[in-house]
């Protein structure tokens, strides 16, 4: 409990400078006839034009109606401490990729294809993966990259390795609760057109080391007969784009974009080393881009010029890659970068968010279900608990924003609770899909198991 003047001088400075949220949408009065839901009463919450409205949502067979404040249901939730964000997209990431934390430092992307000491490392830890670990236990390696995931309020992940079997890493996906894509990369005719719960899948164009004639051709082919969402890592670093420029003398965009490989289902992955005429392309083809900072960093890749691609209408979304799970700090690190590329104001925390929700949805081909907090739509919510650290909540756009607030200043364990398709998947930051506890335990042993295996093949 907060001390009471403490509390109504909150009060009066929320008041003095957010005039009343109100509702546009008509009351709805027979919220028990209408069938077995759920009320969060006193919303505040973040509404498709990226502003905050207040009112209650009415959560039924996992989709929302919009309600002004005012409505009565047995058992609603009262949410007056909350703001309530759509689900994160988190659109890019390895789902094993966690057991590789402190193998490798201060190391170049190309490193990890060759015979150096992170190349050796890498092909003892796919090894490990492929081999040597049991179906139970790549399960929980990947259960535990989505639960570190949901505390920080994603919802969706893009999955770009099927490891041992899509089935393995759907699995992990719905029985935590939230939903997927799995890039199963050649064997897309065995999964075209499903949705397995909440997972659906995709299809792979190739990285520029592996581009070919033939390979190029097998790709056009699988566009063609199956028209699925299709990725790739690309023109990731200069390596990447000294390669296919040697063989090729053009880029992998363009080579993409004259087999009628380019088109709104193409979802590319880091892009840094696009050049204009790329960026064109990308644009005139409706493409996506998905921005991963933190790992382009870490590798020395260099920044992705995305200044120039919102400016052309691009989509450009965000994901952790490799190792990371807190999409929070991609955004974070996202809108600072937007300070050293752009005029300082040019970009908000509001496109930022933007970029983490609704235009990972869009290029997943999700924009319709989720990414947005709307009449109809998936209850995919996250609830941030109204905290100090990120007061005060002033909603006025010359000098402060809550959203900017939000990013800025506000911490982790600030994210209550996470719903997704209506269904509580943590509350009150315990999980409820999964025995937390256990989980961890069983990770630690994949853990300690895999550096028992690094440390014997290393001293063969």
């Amino acid at each position: 409990m907060r001390p009471l003047l403490l509390q109504k001088f909150l009060d009066f400075i929320h008041q003095l400078f957010n005039p009343p949220l109100r509702s546009k949408h008509a009351r709805y009065q027979n919220l028990q006839k209408d069938g077995k839901g759920m009320l969060l009463k006193n919303a505040t919450f973040l509404n498709s034009e990226m502003k905050w409205e207040r009112g209650d949502l009415w959560i039924q067979n996992g989709k929302i109606r919009l309600l002004p404040a005012g409505n009565d249901a047995e058992d609603a939730v009262n949410c007056e401490d909350y703001l309530i964000v759509p689900g994160l997209v988190n659109a890019h990431f390895h789902g094993y990729s966690p057991l590789a934390r402190g193998l490798v430092k201060d190391t170049e992307l190309q490193d990890w294809f060759d015979d150096t000491v992170p190349g050796k490392i890498r092909k003892i830890l796919i090894d490990y993966i492929d081999n040597v670990l049991s179906e139970e236990d790549f399960l929980a390696l990947c259960q535990k990259s989505y639960v570190d995931m949901v505390k920080g309020g994603v919802t969706f992940v893009s999955e770009s390795d099927p490891g041992p079997s899509p089935f393995l890493h759907g699995k992990a996906i719905n029985e935590i609760g939230i939903r997927g894509i799995i890039d199963v990369y050649e064997k897309i005719g065995e999964y075209a057109g499903r949705r397995d719960g909440r997972v659906i899948y995709g299809s792979h164009l190739l990285e520029e080391e592996d581009i070919s004639e033939e390979e190029l051709e097998k790709c056009r082919e699988r566009k063609a007969e199956y028209d699925p969402v299709m990725m790739a890592h690309c023109l990731e670093n200069k390596w990447r784009h000294d390669l296919v420029h040697a063989k090729y003398d053009r880029s992998s965009v363009k080579l993409y974009d004259e087999r009628g490989l380019l088109d709104d289902k193409t979802v590319l992955f880091h892009a840094v080393y696009l050049s204009d005429a790329d960026l064109d392309l990308l644009a005139e083809n409706g493409c996506s881009v998905v921005h991963c900072p933190l790992s382009n960093l870490g590798s020395g890749a260099g920044l992705a010029k995305v200044k120039e691609m919102l400016d052309k209408g691009i989509n450009v979304c965000l994901g952790t890659d490799y190792a990371h799970t807190d999409l929070w700090e991609v955004m974070r690190f996202t809108y600072y970068l937007f300070k050293i590329r752009a005029e300082v104001s040019r970009f908000t925390a509001e496109d930022v968010f933007q970029m983490a929700a609704a235009n990972g949805a869009k290029a997943y081909r999700m924009d319709k279900e989720i990414g947005q907090i709307g009449e109809g739509r998936c209850a995919d919510l996250v609830f941030i608990k109204k905290d100090l650290s990120f007061f005060p909540l002033l909603e006025k756009g010359d000098f402060s924003t809550i959203l900017h607030n939000l990013l800025l200043y506000g911490k982790e364990d600030c994210i209550r609770h996470v719903m997704v398709d209506g269904k509580w998947v943590m509350k009150d930051r315990k999980m409820v899909t999964v025995d937390e506890e256990a989980l961890n335990g069983k990770f630690a042993e994949v853990t300690e198991g895999f550096f028992r295996y690094l440390n014997k093949e290393w001293g063969r």
